[in-house]
């Protein structure tokens, strides 16, 4: 079946640029083979046809992610809406809280960093555009779930384990209803340590046609997000959201998210 082993290559091929992607700098064969648990000649040839479309690129004997994913990138850029949408916004709510500011994309399954906004602090967030985002732990992912049905959050939990990422991540149901629940009566979501140690976030929804299509967010080191410091930034990241979402419902004809 010619179809299905086309499919189980670029299955692997993707496998392989998600690896190096992890990895964020040149890596040898061996590293990438343990990673992803594949025979050594079968990396070794997806290595050479990644290669071959400048996908990734060869530094004495090792591999690291190549130019040409910057052509597919600035597409994605080009072509997003909720990020053209949401930068002016972006930018105000840097001015106001001058924390990492973060902008997520939500398909409906998945969430996304797709932008940040770096503090001009040395003490910051450390986290990358592209990364997968965990809804059940981050301010953002929680805005993002509180805003979907019922029985989307209980597709969500029952397909998803609840694993402790800090000791004070929940990883109770019940518990994470009952956060979702207050979620929606404050207007936005907290994140207290729950992902990273060290780290405190505040996150609001953005919403098209009343159905969330990506969140935003503002990190920073738990010891500079005092409780008034977190109040203030919530309410601000709320307002923000709140702009984005009337931006998104208001623009005519706009591609869905």
């Amino acid at each position: 079946m010619p179809g299905v082993v086309n499919i189980r290559v670029l299955d692997r091929a993707v496998d392989v640029m998600n690896c190096l992607a992890d990895i964020g700098q040149p890596v040898g064969l061996s590293d990438i083979v343990d990673r992803i648990s594949l025979p050594k000649t079968t990396v070794f040839r997806i290595l050479n046809t990644l290669e071959g479309h400048s996908l990734v690129v060869r530094y004495n004997g090792q591999y690291a992610i190549g130019p040409a994913v910057l052509f597919w990138a600035s597409a994605y850029k080009a072509q997003n809406v909720l990020l053209e949408m949401a930068k002016p916004y972006l930018v105000e709510l840097w001015d106001f809280t001058r924390e990492t500011v973060h902008l997520i994309s939500f398909d409906g399954e998945e969430a996304y960093y797709i932008e940040k906004l770096d503090t001009p602090h040395p003490v910051r967030m450390h986290s990358r555009i592209g990364a997968h985002l965990i809804l059940y732990s981050t301010a953002a992912g929680k805005a993002i779930l509180s805003a979907l049905t019922k029985e989307e959050i209980d597709e969500y939990l029952n397909k998803v384990a609840l694993v402790p990422r800090t000791p004070n991540t929940i990883v109770d149901k019940e518990r994470l209803l009952e956060e979702l629940s207050k979620i929606r009566q404050e207007g936005f979501a907290k994140d207290l340590q729950e992902n990273e140690e060290g780290i405190c976030c505040v996150g609001a929804a953005v919403l098209q046609n009343g159905r969330p299509v990506g969140a935003i967010s503002v990190s920073a080191p738990a010891y500079r997000f005092t409780a008034e410091k977190m109040l203030e930034a919530g309410r601000k990241v709320q307002e923000v959201a709140a702009k984005v979402s009337e931006a998104l419902n208001m623009a005519p004809g706009l591609w869905k998210i």
